[in-house]
């Protein structure tokens, strides 16, 4: 298997709000290609070998996958596998960022009070 293109892929966020976001990558062409698997963090460094990666995903020769619409930032990697289960190293890092929400409203200020006890004074 060609280990070293799962290394060199660029892996790609596409947002769409009535859908959420899609990792893609491009393919792995060796023959024994079985696979992808997607791996998901919280924080950086993000890595299997860092203990921060959680597996998501487990797919055939596809490549993309739909990450939903996490309301945190996450961090996702790529590996391939091939027939005999043998994994690649990590893709690079990719990063999910939410949309801003927008600024809170504020309310706008309050009308002076109405004064009390107004006279009206005559001057001659």
């Amino acid at each position: 298997m060609n280990w070293m293109r799962i290394l060199t892929v660029g892996v790609v966020l596409a947002d769409s709000a009535a859908w959420g976001a899609t990792l893609t990558w491009n393919p792995n062409t060796d023959i024994d290609l079985a696979g992808y698997r997607v791996y998901q963090c919280s924080q950086l460094p993000c890595g299997r070998a860092n203990g921060t990666a959680a597996p998501i995903a487990t797919l055939g020769r596809v490549t993309s996958f739909n990450i939903g619409t996490p309301s945190a930032v996450r961090y996702y990697v790529v590996t391939a596998y091939d027939s005999a289960n043998n994994e690649s190293g990590e893709s690079n890092v990719t990063t999910y960022t939410p949309a801003a929400a927008p600024p809170p409203t504020t309310p706008p200020p309050a009308p002076p009070p109405t004064p009390t006890g107004l006279q009206l004074l005559m001057v001659r």
